[in-house]
């Protein structure tokens, strides 16, 4: 029985009930006939019109000499081009093998769905481009999926959504190369590879690297098939590997598209649950930015919005999240004010501090920073300029001052002409009345003084 049949991971249960064909007590056994996907009668039945291709012929056109169709090309000029009538008959081969396998119990099984596959291989690239060639492709994957060889089985599959990436068959390939990326996943867990370990008689599993062979056939997943049932499950997969190997950056990450691109995930409360604790642990302290604390802060107040019921279960993690993301914020603000404070910068360290009083006064940080300003109130706002005479020697290059000192002396000319001409205006006899009082004269008395 195959190990990734024994999982109890495989396949959700709700799903199984898709298969057409299965391999184990959880997927259930292939199917000797189904009309879904082998063909009936005496030929192959088509889901679409597709044009006869010619047979093989020894002519060749210009796009045969490019050098992406060199191999078509080659496979033309041996008699090996496409050719429909060859491509049923081995179909017809390719499925006779399948069906036995499919009905034997016998270790034989393994043997005649693995001589199967590369006949279903064939008959697709006699009729490329056609339903038959899909069905092929299907198979061939298949096939190598129950003969438990599940790196050609992958191949396979993702052979069949490159080349029709709308196929009929997208769900269940989907859930097979999900199967298979989570065995993967499990194995590597169970018995960790040496970076120097490759495998040369293990068909289950990849050559080397089985942790990232399986994190990339779930990143295929959400890539090939976006909208698909299992896209969410995939990122979440991809996401809590990361977290689980403390590698939280790229967890958060994850986590970050699972709540943006699936906003009606059923994982949306742990995409956000999870996202959190991603944030804290990828918080890299007081000298990095503190972008993941902001963000987490957000995180816990759209949790409490959003999902109530849920966050009340956890209200013990968000509450101490809360407090830790406030104490983290306030480290921060220390940080840089004792930055500045070493550096005799007296105004910029009273400016943090006292942010550190006015936002943060329930952490216990605040009681000593409101103690350090009061011991540099009377300090002066900056350091004095070492060696002056030498700086004066320099010449000026800051180009904005000059403009901020020509626009300061601008008004204050403005401010003495303005003066000026309110002096120079005679005062009309007996008008004194028309002046305002002002305590202790008129308005113009107060610009004469």
């Amino acid at each position: 029985m195959s190990p990734l049949c024994n999982a109890t991971w495989a396949v959700p249960a709700v799903l199984v009930g898709c298969f057409w064909a299965g391999g184990c007590a959880s997927m259930g056994e292939p199917a000797a006939g189904s009309s879904e996907v082998l063909p009936t009668g005496s030929g192959v039945s088509q889901a679409s019109y597709t044009p006869t291709p010619p047979t093989d012929s020894p002519g060749l056109a210009w796009s045969d000499l490019a050098i992406d169709n060199w191999g078509k090309t080659a496979k033309k000029l041996t008699g090996r081009g496409p050719n429909r009538e060859i491509a049923i008959a081995l179909y017809k081969q390719a499925d006779a093998d399948y069906r036995r396998a499919a009905e034997m119990q016998t270790a034989e099984r393994t043997g005649l769905f693995e001589a199967a596959a590369p006949k279903f291989v064939e008959a697709a690239e006699r009729w490329p481009d056609s339903a038959l060639a899909m069905d092929a492709l299907f198979m061939a994957g298949e096939s190598m999926f129950f003969a438990d060889n599940y790196p050609q089985a992958n191949r396979y599959y993702e052979q069949l959504v490159k080349a029709f990436p709308n196929n009929k068959y997208i769900d269940i390939v989907d859930q097979r190369r999900y199967a298979i990326a989570k065995f993967w996943l499990e194995i590597n867990r169970e018995d960790p590879e040496d970076f120097y370990y490759a495998n040369f008689f293990d068909k289950t599993r990849p050559w080397k690297d089985a942790r990232g062979s399986g994190i990339r056939v779930f990143d295929k997943i959400r890539v090939d098939n976006p909208t698909g049932r299992l896209s969410d499950d995939a990122t979440l997969a991809i996401a809590n590997e990361n977290f689980a190997r403390g590698k939280f950056h790229k967890a958060d990450e994850y986590y970050t598209d699972l709540r943006k691109s699936f906003p009606a995930s059923e994982h949306q409360f742990l995409a956000h649950f999870l996202g959190v604790k991603a944030k804290l642990s990828s918080y890299d302290g007081p000298a990095y930015s503190g972008a993941a604390l902001d963000e987490a802060e957000k995180l816990i107040k759209q949790m409490w919005r959003q999902f109530p019921q849920e966050s009340e279960k956890e209200r013990e993690f968000l509450e101490r999240s809360a407090a830790e993301v406030r104490l983290r914020k306030a480290q921060r603000l220390e940080f840089l004010a004792q930055y500045h404070d070493r550096r005799g910068e007296y105004r910029a360290a009273r400016h943090y501090y006292a942010g550190i009083v006015d936002d943060f006064a329930d952490t216990p940080l605040a009681a000593r920073a409101e103690s350090r300003m009061t011991e540099i109130a009377a300090f002066p706002a900056v350091p004095p300029q070492q060696a002056q005479w030498l700086v004066d020697l320099l010449p000026e290059t800051d180009n904005v001052k000059a403009v901020l000192e020509a626009t300061e002396a601008e008004r204050i000319a403005r401010a003495e002409r303005a003066a000026a001409e309110m002096n120079s205006e005679p005062q009309p006899a007996g008008d004194t009345e028309s002046q305002p009082e002002v305590a202790g004269g008129t308005w113009r008395n107060l610009f004469q003084r």
